[in-house]
């Protein structure tokens, strides 16, 4: 048993879709079933976030898109590198959709994501339950 877990098997392509419980760390979030089909991860609260490891970024990302939904007033997805406390490198405003299972997409662009790197998305936001999450993908 270790904290930081085994060692990566692979690199993980973030120019395909990844469904949002791809994780290697988490803090404060559960999975439930997606009404999209698969599962989400929910009940994500201010601070909270997931870890991704070993992400090929090759030559750069420019954009950042993630598919979530929100009965509440929603918050940020905070994209850093590295750790929960790591270099922020793009910020995607995730608005409130009338529903936990309502489903929209946000994007926003990112800067300075390149080559193989962990990969952190950091949940902000008011008091209560924020937004859910049911995959991202970035753009070249």
């Amino acid at each position: 048993m270790t904290t930081g877990g085994p060692p990566p098997a692979d690199t993980l392509d973030p120019y395909t879709r990844q469904e949002a419980e791809t994780i290697n760390g988490e803090s404060g979030i559960e999975t439930e079933p997606a009404s999209e089909g698969g599962m989400n991860i929910g009940w994500i609260e201010n601070g909270d976030n997931v870890k991704v490891r070993n992400v090929a970024f090759g030559a750069g990302a420019k954009t950042f898109t993630a598919r979530v939904a929100s009965a509440a007033a929603g918050g940020t997805i905070e994209v850093r590198l590295g750790s929960a406390t790591g270099t922020v490198v793009g910020r995607c405003t995730v608005a409130g959709t009338g529903g936990w299972q309502t489903w929209t997409s946000v994007s926003c662009p990112v800067s300075g994501v390149t080559g193989t790197q962990d990969l952190v998305l950091r949940f902000t936001g008011g008091s209560g339950y924020l937004f859910n999450v049911n995959w991202w993908q970035f753009a070249a």
